[in-house]
């Protein structure tokens, strides 16, 4: 049985890949971040390396062969690299990096090591989204025409996001590489071009970086198109429109349920969903996250492969790509003109 590290105690960790790694019985025997304590008592994980030196304990424990890096942007370059130094197969949250030149060094370290990588974009494994993937290779929808994307929510959570030194960017790099991952895989080519826009329209005062974002990217004869927002009250809204030559699908994550709820009992109003602004008035609730968002069947790939000694077919060299279309978005943003990626 492989054994588990994780690297990070964050909200992406504790609310998706540890529900994730418990239902399929993962062995998780250690965990690294800079206040691990309190996490590894939750869930009953029994090593936890904390402080300064968390990273490089975790990363030598020769008790563990997969290493989950979840950490902060700004860390990911040298997690993955004295993981593969170390001889430990990694699986890495998105981005890959701030920038393709670090997801480049890191893809070399994984490569050069010779471990295996799996890239932890979890919307290409939504449940709705790979039935969507099989319906248009079936041909039921003819040839893809246009991919849109939105991915709004009030955002994030940690305050390492609003630096844009430590994040690599705003809306567009944080929500922006899942729903580029998402087009590519749903047109089946890579883009030529990318056109795009992004503005610090609310979140004056506390970042420097975009808090709204648009993307366009050019697919052969098709266009992909993501909307990324970090001003949007009322929860996450996930959603997707494919619209083909003989046919059209929608894909709504987080708004069609099956559940609406009305209440004006606030104070009694536990969790509803990721990022809900109010605990009251009308709510769409949400149950299984990790499943719901496609981080289940995401790891559940990841061990499958690596068990049988094989590279995920969703890995490091996904992620170079992805870090490689928002570099250009970026640069489209400064020049105003369509950029290869």
């Amino acid at each position: 049985m492989l054994r588990f590290g994780v690297l990070g105690t964050g909200f992406v960790v504790d609310t998706f890949h540890m529900p994730s790694l418990r239902e399929l019985n993962a062995q998780v025997v250690a965990v690294g971040s800079r206040r691990s304590e309190a996490f590894a008592k939750k869930w009953g994980i029994g090593k936890y390396y904390q402080g300064d030196s968390f990273l490089e304990q975790l990363c030598s424990d020769n008790e563990v062969d997969v290493v989950l890096v979840a950490l902060p942007n700004f860390l990911h370059e040298k997690a993955v690299t004295r993981c593969a130094e170390e001889g430990k197969h990694v699986i890495v949250e998105k981005p890959l990096g701030r920038n393709s030149q670090e997801a480049e060094r890191s893809l070399a370290a994984v490569e050069r090591a010779g471990v295996l990588h799996g890239y932890a974009e979890n919307q290409v494994f939504i449940p709705q989204i790979v039935r969507l993937r099989d319906f248009l290779n079936s041909g039921v929808l003819g040839d893809v025409v246009w991919v849109r994307s939105r991915e709004a929510h009030s955002g994030p959570h940690s305050g390492w996001f609003w630096d844009r030194n430590l994040s690599g960017g705003g809306s567009l790099l944080d929500m922006g590489c899942h729903s580029v991952e998402v087009a590519r895989k749903l047109f089946g080519i890579e883009p030529s071009q990318v056109l795009a826009w992004g503005e610090l329209t609310v979140h004056r005062g506390k970042t420097e970086a975009e808090d709204n974002s648009v993307v366009l990217m050019k697919f052969g004869r098709g266009l992909g198109q993501a909307e990324n927002s970090w001003t949007a009250k009322g929860g996450l809204d996930l959603r997707y429109e494919v619209y083909g030559t003989d046919g059209s699908a929608f894909v709504d994550v987080t708004r069609e349920t099956g559940m609406r709820l009305f209440t004006t009992a606030s104070d009694k109003v536990d969790y509803v969903v990721e990022k809900a602004d109010i605990r009251g008035g009308w709510m769409y609730p949400v149950w299984r996250e990790h499943e719901l968002y496609g981080y289940l069947e995401e790891m559940r790939h990841f061990l499958t492969s690596m068990k049988a000694g094989e590279n995920p077919k969703e890995n490091l060299r996904d992620g170079l790509t992805v870090n490689r279309i928002i570099d250009a978005a970026y640069k489209s943003v400064r020049t105003g003109k369509w950029e290869p990626p």
